[in-house]
């Protein structure tokens, strides 16, 4: 009698006679699927799977919170991957003198255990050495050298991304929710023209295929992002291709790569000209916040507004100085106090001794002179003019400049005004387009359509109804 574990805890008993028999009787007996995986787990508990050594190469790499190690080895033969899972316990794991990496070529030791519950078996790791890089590391390396020597990672080939572009391409799967992210931030952000250039992201021949979307989509767009939402050392391979890092680096417009996480650096991310941790942060780098720029506008207007009024407002201070200045009243009133003063004098002349009197005559004679130099008559004559040239050089100055300041100003305004209109969405119903709308709601695509729906048309100048009567879709492009 042989005793088996089963999964779920209790013993399976069996007797010789089934082992015996197993495979080779016509009609064997029903067994409980607890009894086949003792059956599996007695056929992998032999010398062959003990205690074994296997070399591959490492890939899916995770270090558990716990201190397990969970990867697995595989190794490449043409087209075909063999793989198997690998564990290595936290007690085990702690003795280990390097960390493993995705991509090295290791030796592993242990045994081969079998998980009746799951029905998967793993080899457990007790011991492990590094016997290389990696196949695809040391790949990855010498492709970088390569491309590094034709500039294609250098800083002063990065272009700066458009202030306002109108057309983006997005290079991603047509199906994965990368192109969703994207859609949904540019929608809420400054809404423009997305063009989907669809591509595998992953397997042996996506990296001919990524290439040939950044090439078709390029010549249709202001910018580019090419997509991908994370994945493993295996998944983003592709983009650690040549053919996918020269398409990027001779893209005619500025690209934006968002391939992995923080962590993931690709080759593709080292080329392109603006590097996103996410799909969304790609969309969020790829245009600016419409709200913003509008505020922006408003708070410009406030400025050319306030200074203009400054301007006015100095330039009247400055008229009505010249206006008091120049007042007759003001100037009739030091006209009497000169005289009143010369009449004081003379009285004292009149009553000082003829001693004194040739004495004062002769200050009278200067005080004549120098009231005379001081005529405010004199002084009209002189100053009226010079003030009124200087009055004529402030109100061209202020008109010339006022004319600038608006001319300058007003050309921004217009051209950023002339801008939001063209990416409004009505603005195509001006050249004969009209806007589909589905339950109050804009329709994008014909595949969210079905015959014998009602829709409603808004053209530039009215609106229809209309009811699906065939629905054609298109390839995206």
């Amino acid at each position: 009698m042989i005793i088996y574990t089963g999964g779920n805890n209790r013993s399976v008993k069996m007797d010789q006679l089934t082992l015996d028999s197993w495979g080779t009787s016509p009609k064997p007996a029903v067994m409980r699927v607890s009894e086949v995986t003792a059956v599996i787990t007695s056929l992998l508990d032999t010398p062959e799977l003990t205690n074994i050594r296997v070399t591959g190469e490492i890939t899916n790499f995770k270090r558990h919170g716990s201190g397990h190690l969970y990867f697995s080895l595989s190794e490449r033969q043409g087209e075909k991957e063999f793989v198997i899972r690998c564990t290595i316990w936290k007690t085990a794991a702690k003795y280990l003198p390097w960390k493993p990496e995705d991509g090295m070529i290791v030796e592993a030791f242990g045994s081969i255990n079998h998980y009746e519950r799951s029905g998967q078996y793993n080899l457990i790791v007790t011991q492990m050495w590094q016997s290389g890089a990696g196949e695809k590391a040391l790949l990855i390396e010498r492709w970088k050298r390569e491309l590094g020597l034709k500039g294609y990672f250098s800083p002063e080939r990065k272009r700066p991304l458009p202030d306002y572009p109108t057309k983006i391409g997005v290079v991603t799967s047509e199906t994965g929710a990368v192109i969703h992210d994207i859609q949904n931030v540019l929608s809420c952000r400054f809404p423009v023209e997305i063009i989907l250039s669809p591509t595998a992201v992953q397997g042996p021949t996506a990296h001919d295929e990524i290439a040939a979307a950044i090439r078709r989509v390029a010549p249709m767009v202001d910018l580019v992002i090419v997509g991908r939402g994370g994945g493993s050392y295996e998944d983003l391979f592709a983009f650690n291709n040549p053919a996918v890092v020269e398409a990027i680096a001779t893209c005619p417009v500025p690209v934006i790569a968002a391939i992995g996480h923080e962590v993931d650096v690709t080759l593709a991310d080292l080329a392109a000209d603006v590097r996103a941790s996410t799909p969304s942060h790609a969309a969020e780098l790829a245009v600016k916040d419409r709200k913003s720029e509008l505020e922006m506008i408003s708070q410009i207007r406030g400025r050319i507004f306030r200074r203009l009024l400054t301007r006015v407002e100095q330039a009247d201070e400055e008229l009505n100085d010249l206006r008091d200045r120049l007042s007759p009243v003001r100037m009739n009133r030091t006209l009497a106090d000169r005289r009143q003063y010369l009449v004081d004098i003379t009285d004292r002349m009149n009553n000082l001794s003829d001693l004194s009197l040739g004495r004062f005559r002769v200050q009278v004679r200067e005080l004549n002179a120098r009231l005379e130099a001081r005529n405010p008559s004199g002084i009209l004559m002189r100053e009226i003019p010079e003030r009124r040239i200087r009055i004529a050089d402030l109100n061209e100055q202020l008109c010339r400049g006022a004319d600038t300041f608006l001319a300058r100003y007003r050309a921004e305004i217009e051209s950023l005004s002339k801008i939001l209109e063209a990416r409004s969405p009505y603005a195509a119903a001006r050249d004969g387009y009209c806007i589909v709308f589905k339950d109050g709601k804009t329709v994008s695509s014909a595949r969210v359509l079905s015959e014998g729906e009602m829709v409603d048309l808004r053209f530039r100048d009215g609106s229809a109804s209309a009811v699906i009567d065939q629905v054609k879709p298109h390839e995206e492009v």
